[in-house]
């Protein structure tokens, strides 16, 4: 003879409440595999990406700073806002010529290159590096002002300026290397690459076991 229910209980179906709870955990499932791959496509963003490694390592934009100055092109703005450069009409404003120009750009670009970006530098090293440039290229602009297009008194009196700006943007290049920054944050962005992609299977296999063992607890594979 069949128990009547206790009294204060209410009855209750035994496979609705199964397929509730089965559902609940599916959908914990699903959500921690989906903030598993947000979090895993945040990480190695920067290094799936060649673009943004390349811009990490990219040094033209410096390069092309100097060559304009060296030119005296002006700096102008269009209708929309955005920066151009205009090649300097007037000679007599235009600080070196060609040959002076390619001398000045054989100087820096033995500095402002990927593998000073990809270097490891202490603060007080970078100093020491600046000061030899500083020193030599003075040196050799003094040298050959008059052969590299300085022979008027407005183009001489930018010889300091020459210099020092030339050292700003060489230090610009030297900062990224500090401490060896730039090489850490790229190698970091490869472990986590690597680190993600030997990682998928195994949480993958790891959830075909989760699936397999939370199956063990399904009640209905087993009789009352």
């Amino acid at each position: 003879m069949a128990e009547e229910p206790s009294e204060g209980y209410e009855e209750y179906d035994k496979d609705a409440v199964i397929d509730q709870l089965m559902g609940e955990v599916q959908l914990a499932k699903e959500n921690a595999q989906k903030l598993q791959g947000a979090v895993s496509a945040s990480a190695y963003a920067t290094a799936k990406d060649p673009n943004l490694i390349s811009l990490q390592l990219s040094t033209p934009e410096l390069l092309n700073s100097l060559e304009r100055f060296y030119r005296g092109e002006k700096v102008s703005v269009d209708e929309l806002g955005n920066i151009t450069f205009k090649p300097q009409k007037d000679k007599s404003l235009v600080p070196l010529n060609e040959f002076g120009v390619n001398l000045m750009m054989e100087i820096i670009t033995k500095y402002i290159d990927k593998n000073t970006v990809l270097s490891n530098y202490k603060e007080e090293r970078i100093y020491e590096i600046l000061a030899d440039i500083g020193e030599e290229a003075t040196l050799v602009v003094f040298c050959n002002y008059e052969k590299m297009g300085m022979n008027t008194a407005y183009k001489k009196s930018k010889f300091r300026l020459l210099i020092v700006t030339t050292l700003h943007v060489i230090e610009s290049t030297y900062r990224r290397a500090l401490g060896g920054k730039t090489s850490e944050d790229l190698n970091q962005s490869r472990i986590v690459t690597q680190s993600d992609a030997l990682g998928r299977p195994t949480m993958q296999a790891h959830q075909t076991q989760k699936r397999g063992f939370l199956g063990m607890f399904n009640p209905r594979r087993y009789g009352a």
